[in-house]
């Protein structure tokens, strides 16, 4: 079978390009956490390690387009939510979303063991990875669908703040410590704000499938529990400053404070999740970069 030239970009923009970039910068926190303690970093692990999040971020992507056509057919789309629009479009059929979902599912994971056989990742990496890949899949997929049950919030924070990030930190150390997982908790809190605003740019559609989203569930009481999250974010780092987090780091994302503020102001009063996703992006940007030179 051949296919077209529409065909063939809708499968691309099914990956969701964009989006990739938000797990790229969550990969780069983790490299940077390792390149502070060691002071240099090995690119071959280094880039290693970013494909295996690459191919393992795809697989949840294509998993939740096959899972959310529904919704998808209702929403309006933007760069970080809506979906990608291919299936509803009707450009390709929507099974092929979930074999490219099996495809790289099946990449990982040979990618995986293949690096840890050949030594060229850690071999504790498998336990980040396995529970990634499974945590992808569930967010989604039947029969756990966790984002139409109120948990999708949690589990893609998990995802995003911790596991994405521990990836990049993990190549280079080779172990995990209760410090690194400590320094992660504000990044993981700037994930799950995010999340909240892309759902809450979502929630009409996915109320009229029936698709129960935390924002779903709590409507316009969304907006304490996104004031709590940034609230915590900075209340934690000054908790976690001069221990797990680096002075240099707590002040760095410290000073996202007045955009923290200024995102939770408008929250509610936008529909779009432009705001939350650059907040989410800042405060990354201030832990890498603070990191690499601190």
């Amino acid at each position: 079978m051949v296919l077209t030239k529409d065909q063939f970009f809708g499968l691309l923009k099914m990956g969701r390009p964009f989006v990739l970039i938000a797990g790229l910068i969550a990969y780069f926190v983790g490299l940077s956490m390792a390149y502070y303690e060691l002071s240099t970093f090995d690119i071959k692990k280094a880039i290693v390690g970013l494909i295996v999040l690459m191919t393992g971020t795809m697989m949840g992507h294509y998993a939740d387009e096959y899972a959310d056509v529904d919704t998808d057919r209702l929403t309006r789309r933007t760069l970080y939510s809506g979906g990608s629009g291919v299936l509803p479009s009707g450009i390709i059929p929507i099974n092929w979303a979930i074999y490219s979902a099996i495809f790289f599912l099946l990449i990982t994971l040979i990618l995986t063991f293949f690096s840890i056989y050949y030594d060229i990742l850690p071999s504790i990496v498998i336990w980040i990875v396995l529970p990634a890949l499974f945590g992808g899949w569930i967010y989604s997929m039947p029969p756990f669908a966790l984002e139409r049950k109120g948990l999708g919030e949690l589990d893609n924070a998990i995802l995003g703040g911790f596991f994405m990030t521990l990836i990049g930190y993990v190549t280079q150390m080779g172990t995990i410590t209760i410090n690194s997982i400590l320094s992660l908790v504000p990044i993981f809190l700037a994930v799950f704000v995010n999340l909240l605003g892309v759902h809450w740019s979502d929630r009409f559609a996915d109320k009229s499938v029936g698709k129960l989203t935390l924002v779903v569930k709590m409507e316009e009481n969304t907006r304490f529990l996104f004031y709590f999250l940034v609230f915590l974010i900075y209340f934690i780092t000054v908790l976690l400053m001069g221990w797990a987090l680096p002075n240099l780091v707590t002040i760095s994302i410290l000073l996202t404070l007045p955009f923290g503020v200024y995102c939770s102001y408008k929250f509610t009063k936008t529909s779009s999740p432009m705001l939350s996703s650059a907040f989410m992006t800042l405060v990354m940007l201030a832990a890498i970069f603070s990191y690499m030179f601190g």
